[in-house]
């Protein structure tokens, strides 16, 4: 008798362990660094834009939040990387829309299914740059001479968004672009202030500082509406080129994390994008800051998967 309720006592306290490490496992993740791959070089819009989320992010998480710059392959490297990671929350991926890009244009060992969304943060429209010494002072003039000859283009990579909407601006007004790909923005930005290209697609805020230098000059924008940053730049819209195109980012895992993982990484994500000095600095850096959870994410990217598959499939035709 003795020796039965020692059994169940026993069994008794290893139940309870086994639950209470379970729970304990999920309510205290995490319980080492966490890793977020930057699939592109250091000193772009997505490495500084993480930069920052990260750095008021890990105060929530109670552990160092490491940012690693794996470029190469116009981010596919980066986010294959990801992919292949165990999904235990512990390597995270800087996303963007060149996630959708690689997979309908490359072969690539990952899908848009590959990675668990867990916060959109940013939308950027495509802004065209030309030297302040290029003979181009309008996209009409632009437009112009890429129907003529092919002109000069760097891109942050192949197949990223910029490279897509320059893609879709030749095949919708006959003109020609000479693509230089490159492994980022602190390449590309670069290249066209000192008029080793005519021009190039980017984000606002990967050029403001060389536009603030008065070393570029900006002619059009790929948005709706004239961007708020920069008032006077006229949209592609009323010159008569009508494309709204732009450029998002986000933070997913590889496909299989936990939905007790992915709320408390959203939660920490969200709660720093809502932090005042982290809206700050990305209206200080120029990044328009948005914030959707991980089901609103997972919509918008595989709408946007379909809209570039569309628009891809016209350009083949």
């Amino acid at each position: 008798m003795r020796g039965k309720r020692i059994f169940t006592v026993l069994l008794s306290f290893l139940l309870i362990g086994l639950w209470g490490s379970a729970g304990w496992t999920a309510e205290a993740f995490p319980t080492k660094p966490i890793s977020i791959v930057v699939p592109f070089a250091a000193g772009g819009a997505v490495d500084v834009t993480i930069r920052i989320i990260a750095q008021e992010a890990e105060k929530d998480l109670g552990q160092k939040i490491l940012v690693i710059n794996k470029p190469g392959a116009g981010a596919a490297e980066g986010q294959g990387f990801v992919a292949r990671a165990t999904p235990d929350g512990y390597t995270l991926l800087a996303i963007t829309s060149s996630v959708v890009t690689n997979t309908l244009t490359k072969k690539v060992d990952f899908t848009v299914d590959s990675f668990a969304p867990i916060v959109l943060y940013c939308f950027d429209p495509e802004v065209m740059f030309v030297s302040a010494a290029s003979p181009f002072k309008s996209l009409e003039d632009l437009i112009a001479a890429g129907k003529k000859e092919p002109v000069t283009h760097a891109t942050p990579g192949h197949s990223t968004s910029h490279h897509i909407a320059s893609l879709i601006m030749e095949n919708k007004f006959g003109m020609k672009f000479k693509f230089i790909h490159t492994k980022g923005a602190t390449e590309q930005i670069p290249m066209i202030a000192g008029g080793h290209v005519q021009c190039g697609l980017a984000a606002y805020g990967e050029a403001r500082s060389m536009v603030d230098q008065g070393k570029v000059r900006v002619v059009g924008v790929m948005s709706e509406d004239r961007d708020p940053r920069i008032p006077n730049i006229p949209t592609f819209k009323e010159k008569g080129y009508p494309i709204n195109y732009g450029a998002w980012r986000g933070i997913a895992g590889p496909k299989g994390l936990s939905t007790e993982v992915i709320n408390r990484l959203s939660k920490a994500f969200n709660a720093a994008l809502d932090n005042k000095e982290v809206k700050e600095k990305f209206a200080k850096a120029e990044y328009p800051l948005m914030s959707k959870g991980p089901k609103e994410f997972e919509a918008y990217i595989k709408a946007d998967y379909e809209s570039i598959k569309q628009i891809l499939s016209l350009l083949q035709k």
